[in-house]
């Protein structure tokens, strides 16, 4: 089952990616919010690998596709912290716009990416394993989820200063359905919750980029 629920994800990013191509098409391509489509593109792979990695086979083909991820996971992920900080630039509050503030996201977004790198990504080691009929190639170390939990901070409480701001609820509800997963979880035989929870939150982002860019 989580096999097919992947796929349908693969195939939902690709859909996702020509929204925002049409998107940035139409407002701007030099625009902040465009790293959107980076992100999607890293979880298009992610999703893509998982769906077909039981038809590739145990090896080190898979391994380093795998580990791809991991890396593109690393390196891509915390742009999100660049786009939240954008939303509260196009909801025109000045304090958002002034430059200390642009290189505190902009040290921020890269202090995320290194430490995910130093603490997962550098010296990984990935072991095969089955689950729910999936096979991909899984860190056996303790990873750090501090970069995850940063990025989920930043995008809380600019979701929420969004909705105050301009009434626009979905950007926290696509955050919020990302932070209550781990719990959902416990009641679903699927590893693939987490995933679909991203899918979401990517797509109440673009839909939050195409609101904002309304209002502009």
């Amino acid at each position: 089952m989580d096999t097919v629920i992947y796929l349908l994800l693969t195939i939902a990013y690709i859909v996702l990616f020509i929204l925002g191509i049409l998107l940035a098409k139409y407002h701007s391509w030099i625009n902040i919010g465009n790293v959107l489509l980076i992100v999607i593109l890293a979880l298009f792979y992610d999703n893509g690998i998982l769906a077909f990695g039981k038809y590739w086979g145990e090896g080190d083909l898979l391994r380093a596709l795998n580990q791809t991820r991991y890396w593109l996971h690393a390196l891509f992920t915390p742009l999100l912290v660049l786009f939240a900080w954008h939303t509260l630039v196009n909801a025109n509050l000045q304090w958002a716009k002034k430059r200390i503030v642009q290189w505190l996201v902009i040290i921020l977004t890269l202090c995320l990416i290194i430490i995910e790198l130093v603490t997962v990504v550098w010296g990984i080691s990935l072991e095969p394993i089955w689950k729910y009929g999936v096979l991909s190639y899984k860190n056996v170390g303790n990873g750090s989820p501090f970069m995850i939990i940063g990025v989920s901070i930043m995008l809380l409480i600019t979701s929420i200063i969004i909705w105050w701001k301009q009434k626009w609820p979905w950007y926290f509800v696509g955050t919020l359905f990302l932070g209550i997963t781990p719990m959902i979880h416990l009641f679903l035989k699927t590893d693939a919750l987490h995933n679909i929870s991203e899918f979401l939150l990517m797509l109440a982002l673009l839909a939050t980029n195409a609101f904002q860019g309304r209002k502009m």
